[in-house]
This record gives C-alpha cells, structure tokens and sequence, in this order.
C-alpha cells in the first residue's frame, strides 16, 4: 500500500469523500493539524494526523472510523482527534491554545475551516502557557541534561502562544518563533532561559 507522501496527495486521493460519506452531515469538519503541518515533518517517518469537528461526536459516531483505521495506518493517516462543535464552544477558556493552533494551523480535507475567525481570550491563553510550562518542567526534573532541539518541538505549540500574546498574530513557522526568540538559539541554560522568557511574557499579559 502506498504512502501519501504530501498534503496534495491527500486532498485528491479518496480519504476526503470516505470521510464525508462516513459521517453524512454530522461532519463539520475533517482536516490536517498538528506537528505534520511543521517544516521538517517527514510522511515516510511519521503518520499525517486527522482530526475531526462533529456535531455530534458520541462514541457511537466516532466509533465509525474504526472501519477504516487499518487502511489509513497502511497509507500514512492517523486519526488522532475527535470533538464536537458544542465541546469546543464550552471549552474555548480551557484550551485556547490548542484551539488557537487549530484556527491558524491546519489544512482542510472536507467541510469547514476549523474555528475560522477565532481569537483566544488572552488571560485565559496566558494561564495556560503558565500551566503547560509548569507542566513540562514537572515531568522533565530528572533529565540530565536539556535536548534542546526535542525541548523546542515538544514546546512548540506554547512558545506559538507566546509570540500570539507578543505580537497579536500567529506563527507561520518554528523558525518565525526562534527569529523572534533569538535567546532559545543557544542550548546552554536553556530551561532557565525558557522559564525567564515564559514567566516575562505571561506577566506582561497578565498586568496588561
């Protein structure tokens, strides 16, 4: 079974109407996101990832790509999200920053763009880069030392939240956020330079 190797190969091969016919009109939208969508991502290394906006998205539905799991791990998809509209609506605040991402960074395989036009609360985004910060360091304390280009990715989608927060747009790359990081450039002291950084950032948008 041949991989789909680029986002063209998946917008033409069958994936968008095996979607649209699986879920009839429950589907809002099916669409590319996450790290696949980064410079660098690798279709022979890594699986595309498929996220889906229903509008009801019980697990009867969801339970529907389960026929076509298989087929799709042969050709290099993954499906790795499934929300309903009325989830994302009440959780806006929670997760602004995930949501965030999705609104700038995706590529629409069938339906609509997802969350096309939203701009995250910027207290509620500025408390969740504080919690994911503390969060990574929490689970990185016994690390011996920092691996600085696996920190950055890992961080990715925060330190895209910050420059939303400085700059009032989104990233269109990692290498925007580096340029306008230039101190995460160098792998020496690197935690300590991404707590000062977060913790500037975070209290600039605070007290703003």
């Amino acid at each position: 079974m041949k991989k789909l190797l680029n986002i063209q190969e998946i917008k033409q091969s069958p994936w968008p109407g095996r979607f649209t016919e699986t879920f009839g009109d429950n589907l809002v939208s099916a669409f590319l996101y996450g790290d696949c969508l980064e410079e660098g991502f690798s279709a022979l290394e890594a699986p595309w990832t498929v996220a889906f906006i229903l509008k009801d998205a019980s697990a009867t539905e969801a339970n529907k790509l389960k026929s076509w799991s298989e087929k799709a791990k042969q050709e290099g998809l993954e499906f790795a999200y499934v929300f309903s509209s009325a989830e994302i609506l009440t959780n806006l605040e929670t997760f602004p920053l995930e949501f965030l991402e999705m609104s700038r960074r995706n590529q629409v395989l069938c339906g609509i763009s997802p969350l096309e036009g939203f701009s995250p609360n910027r207290e509620a985004l500025t408390a969740q880069c504080l919690r994911e910060w503390k969060a990574f360091l929490f689970h990185r304390r016994t690390d011996a030392k920092p691996k600085a280009e696996e920190y950055l990715q890992e961080l990715s989608p925060l330190l895209s939240g910050l420059y939303y927060l400085k700059n009032g747009t989104y990233p269109e790359s990692r290498l925007q956020v580096q340029e306008a990081f230039p101190e995460l450039k160098s792998a020496e002291n690197l935690l300590e330079t991404l707590d000062n950084l977060i913790t500037q950032e975070s209290s600039q948008n605070t007290t703003a």
